[in-house]
């Protein structure tokens, strides 16, 4: 049953004893008054104001009564005094750790009222140095509460506000907020559905950030965004972390950043797995390595380069002094590329490489010695890659398919493309094709069904084009991915 606002206060009241005889009052401004809004902000004064999506200025204060008690360091009472005005149940574990030095709130579902409440309760805390509210719905309105209280705290070091679907408004109020406050070290905003055009609200500022950490990770960041993050990168002088992975990043902005990278004289972290450098980014990318010797981690996994990339990728490395981590894995760099990317680090004799990831690379005979030359050129190196079948007989998972089927004529092979090529594009994702083939159930382990995708992919893009299925009896076409898995083996 649904208690009212009044239920709900007087219940806060006997658990925790406030006198709801004390005002507390949550005034909206009246723009056409001619009383000025309160501005002060003292010890036992706090105001947020927020601002409105549809409105290009703010227009609400949140203002708390003078208190009559002594001063509170965490909020504690503020906190109680709002949730009660406001007919919500507080946190408990926000309450038993206020006065800590780290608030972990992932997934309370918080929404913005619930934010307002905490926002005003953290104005004046100052224990809590770590404050993350990831994945609780804040929208724009709980993200201006936010980012407001942290025009007023000082104490907050640390901020995680991924997965809140921000948007628009909440950019420009955390872009506005991080212009003036010289104490968040570390930024972490996933996830919140940032535009190209969102991203002005940070470039701008990422040139003079203090900021150590900064996570634009699984956004909307494309070409434009790209060539806005490009010169902020090369800018900065403060930061070591940043996570730009699953964008869209491609063309003139994969470019951008690279030449970013290559420019910058303190990042020590970038990820940017997961958006769409290709061969072009990768030649930028290549020069970066060349002349940053600052960079100790990069991961460029799923990007769509091609063995083209990969050689300019290797000239880079070749010169590197300071990369320790590197990760090329899941892109369609086939065995050759893979080769002259392990033979630059070989030839590195200043390399400090330690772990490379080739995840998702056929591993041939030419890339099996390429392998065991690095381990005794470099004996520290890990790398990840599939296992080579030594002294074995090699699989032929699509000569065992071809027999399955003629053993169960009524299985269309092209349906299982069509059903899940939802785009009509006539090209599945390996990713994907191995999910339709596991739904399938055709008759391998993961292992070889990922084998049997590989040698369906004959020009090794990451991708199996099926056009030709339809345009030919099933059988047919299989009998070229055995020829064609044949030469493959041999090569």
């Amino acid at each position: 049953q649904t208690q009212s606002p009044h239920s709900i206060s007087s219940g806060i009241n006997a658990e925790y004893g406030v006198d709801a005889s004390e005002p507390i009052s949550i005034d909206p401004v009246d723009s056409t008054s001619d009383k000025a809004p309160p501005v002060a902000v003292t010890d036992t004064r706090a105001q947020i104001p927020v601002e409105s999506p549809s409105s290009d200025g703010y227009d609400t204060d949140l203002e708390i009564e003078e208190e009559k008690t002594s001063y509170d360091t965490t909020g504690r009472q503020v906190y109680i005094s709002q949730c009660k005005s406001m007919g919500i149940i507080p946190v408990s574990y926000f309450l038993r750790n206020m006065q800590s030095s780290e608030i972990q709130m992932s997934h309370h579902g918080l929404g913005p009222k619930g934010t307002k409440a905490i926002a005003l309760a953290l104005i004046n805390n100052t224990s809590v140095l770590k404050l993350n509210l990831s994945d609780n719905a804040l929208e724009a309105e709980g993200g201006q509460y936010i980012a407001n209280m942290l025009r007023e705290n000082c104490y907050i070091t640390t901020l995680d506000l991924g997965e809140n679907k921000l948007g628009t408004s909440g950019a420009k109020a955390l872009g506005d907020m991080l212009h003036s406050n010289v104490n968040l070290k570390e930024v972490y905003l996933s996830g919140n559905s940032f535009s190209d055009k969102d991203i002005e609200h940070f470039s701008e500022v990422l040139k003079d950030f203090r900021l150590t950490h900064f996570d634009l990770s699984k956004n909307c960041i494309g070409e434009k965004g790209g060539q806005l993050l490009g010169p902020a990168i090369a800018a900065n002088e403060s930061l070591e972390y940043f996570n730009v992975s699953w964008n869209n990043l491609r063309r003139r902005g994969a470019i951008a950043v690279a030449n970013g990278l290559k420019n910058n004289v303190m990042l020590k972290q970038l990820n940017l797995a997961w958006n769409g450098f290709g061969d072009e980014g990768a030649v930028a990318l290549g020069e970066a390595l060349r002349n940053n010797t600052i960079i100790q981690w990069l991961d460029i996994s799923n990007n769509r380069i091609t063995a083209e990339g990969a050689k300019y990728l290797a000239k880079g490395v070749e010169g590197n002094e300071g990369l320790r981590y590197f990760n090329v894995g899941f892109n369609p760099i086939t065995p050759m590329g893979a080769c002259q990317i392990l033979e630059s680090f070989c030839k590195n004799s200043s390399t400090v490489i330690e772990r490379l990831d080739i995840s998702n690379v056929r591993v041939n005979e030419d890339l099996w010695a390429a392998l065991k030359e690095a381990k005794q050129s470099i004996p520290s190196l890990q790398v990840v890659h599939q296992p080579y079948l030594e002294g074995r007989k090699k699989p032929n998972p699509v000569a065992t398919l071809k027999e399955w089927l003629e053993h169960n004529k009524h299985f269309e092979l092209v349906e299982v493309f069509r059903r899940f090529d939802e785009e009509e594009a006539m090209e599945i994702g390996k990713e994907v094709l191995l999910e339709a083939f596991q739904q399938a159930h055709l008759p391998f382990d993961k292992t070889n069904m990922e084998l049997l995708i590989d040698q369906m992919d004959g020009e090794e893009k990451g991708a199996v084009n099926y056009t030709s299925l339809l345009e030919m009896e099933q059988t047919q076409w299989l009998d070229e991915c055995v020829a064609r898995y044949n030469r493959n083996v041999k090569s």
